[in-house]
């Protein structure tokens, strides 16, 4: 596989891509709190589960162990209607990148975050691809007032967070999350989309078709 990190190699402007849902967030975050709580105990990851190591600054222990589940295949209604926003957003960023959505064959994978003002928080990092035609995004639980900070092309601009607010951007672009001072959980669900060609054989049965 080509070499997949570094910053963006895009011609265009960057941009956010975005969808507002109506989704019931209290009982999503109820959903995500048990799940954080199952895969914590053992119950989704057995004999598996990462308490160190990538991201473990978030102290998240459902974002430290991101590869070994997808949060789409947890079966709720407001994860479905993500995944469709997901969709919906992937299209509009290929035609404005000048990508052919079905040449790319796109995959997701998604996880969740759930993180607290005093115990950790997600530094500056990115995801594959260094730009268009890979994207990642991630909607926001309970995130407001928040904002995520973004690199792009030199400069750090800020992401103001919205409840309800799916959002779509290129790879490429280093992000971390903006401190807040808050009680209660930061709780986003996250998402990278990439074509299949870029997958390894290892990551099968975690990725599937944004079909």
């Amino acid at each position: 596989m080509e070499d997949l990190f570094g910053p963006s190699r895009s011609k265009k402007e960057h941009k956010f891509f975005e969808k507002y849902l109506d989704n019931d967030l209290e009982d999503l975050s109820i959903i995500l709190h048990d799940r954080y709580a199952k895969i914590n105990n053992g119950e989704i990851l057995k004999n598996t589960l990462v308490t160190d190591g990538a991201f473990s600054e978030s102290n998240s222990i459902s974002t430290m162990n991101y590869l070994s589940y997808n949060v789409f295949q947890f079966y709720h209604p407001s994860t479905h209607k993500l995944l469709k926003a997901v969709k919906e957003m992937t299209i509009d960023a290929c035609k404005y990148y000048g990508v052919d959505f079905d040449k790319e064959q796109y995959m997701v994978q998604g996880w969740f975050n759930i993180t607290h003002k005093s115990t950790g928080k997600l530094n500056w990092h990115d995801h594959e691809g260094g730009g268009a035609p890979f994207f990642h995004g991630y909607y926001c639980v309970s995130a407001e007032p928040t904002i995520t900070n973004y690199r792009v092309n030199g400069k750090e601009i800020e992401n103001i967070n919205k409840n309800n607010r799916a959002i779509l951007s290129e790879t490429g672009h280093q992000h971390a999350m903006g401190d807040w001072d808050w009680e209660g959980p930061r709780i986003t669900i996250a998402y990278d989309v990439f074509p299949l060609r870029s997958l390894y054989r290892s990551q099968e049965q975690h990725f599937f078709p944004l079909v």
